[in-house]
């Protein structure tokens, strides 16, 4: 703790120490989640590989789905600097946790970091088709999407975007009716940014290339893995936005999930609260919920298959109900 935290501390009863233990509390239980994260992916592709009954593999392929929505919750409180109160721990933990995801953190840090101001604007407005559109263009760039076109352009990007200087990243930002917010992030990448995305896809590729080969891997089963993580970490993606208010924090919905989804979420259900608290961490964010301002998140879910379609006139006529 440094002079004016520790001066702050003792003005403040020892409050300041306090909130800093907790911090360091979450941080080890965040750190333990992560190496729990690692140990887990490891253990559930080999067993992919294993002669066990389609059945069995059925069950731990649905396992490995729902453990990786939590690799990706691990990756959003680093992107909020509260996985670990140390930097380079809370850095470490992100690249980590996107080496398993199969993407460069630093990608995703910078692109979050812009959702939280472009929430529900026109660049990230996916569900209503505005007049100046193609119909079928924004259905077909739609349904891409949210069938695992989502993780399939950050595993695309972190393999492509080292190759390409960091002068040349403004060419990325292409202009679009809407559905363009993943491009305009380029602009926002510090040359420090770009650096740190070169690093993460080298660790990715020494992390990739050496489990591939002590652990006798192979691409078919990879592939389906990863398909099927693609499949369901996408159509998640927007569950918590679409037809909300177009209003950069409530425009998202908390949605209520069984307990063992939630714990393997680590509260990422809990959408609302987050954009309300952006910087309360996981561990906080069921206190803080309203369970009556909810919705199922299976009801949410089924939702995302709805087709796209033109936006109302009447702006205030998109509201959120709870039931």
């Amino acid at each position: 703790m440094n002079r004016q935290n520790l001066s702050a501390s003792i003005a403040n009863g020892g409050v300041g120490q306090q909130k800093l233990t907790v911090k360091m509390n979450y941080g080890t239980m965040n750190l333990l989640i992560g190496t729990g994260h690692v140990l887990a992916w490891a253990i559930m592709i080999s067993f992919l590989h294993s002669p066990s009954s389609i059945l069995w593999k059925g069950v731990v392929l649905i396992l490995f789905c729902l453990m990786m929505q939590g690799v990706f919750s691990v990756m959003h409180e680093c992107f909020h600097d509260q996985g670990h109160p140390t930097s380079w721990a809370n850095w470490t933990l992100g690249v980590i946790e996107g080496t398993i995801f199969g993407t460069a953190y630093t990608l995703f840090r910078v692109n979050h970091e812009a959702h939280h101001v472009r929430n529900r604007s026109r660049a990230e407005i996916a569900e209503y088709i505005f007049p100046d559109e193609s119909p079928t263009r924004k259905i077909l760039l739609y349904y891409f999407a949210i069938l695992g076109g989502i993780w399939l352009g950050a595993f695309v990007a972190s393999i492509l975007l080292p190759f390409i200087p960091y002068r040349y990243r403004l060419g990325l930002n292409r202009p679009a009716k809407s559905m363009n917010g993943y491009f305009l992030a380029f602009a926002e990448f510090s040359s420090r940014d770009w650096m740190r995305l070169r690093v993460e896809a080298a660790v990715g590729l020494l992390v990739w290339v050496s489990a591939i080969l002590l652990l006798d891997w192979n691409w078919t089963v990879l592939s389906v893995a990863y398909a099927a993580f693609a499949f369901t970490w996408s159509s998640l993606q927007w569950i918590y936005h679409l037809r909300t208010p177009l209003d950069r924090v409530e425009g998202a919905y908390n949605l209520r999930a069984p307990l063992l989804v939630r714990w393997l979420f680590l509260n990422f259900n809990y959408n609302l609260t987050h954009h309300r608290h952006p910087a309360a961490p996981w561990q906080d964010a069921h206190a803080l919920t309203d369970l009556k301002e909810t919705q199922p998140l299976w009801y949410r879910y089924l939702l995302i298959f709805r087709c796209p379609e033109p936006l109302p006139a009447d702006l205030s006529s998109i509201r959120k109900t709870y039931f």
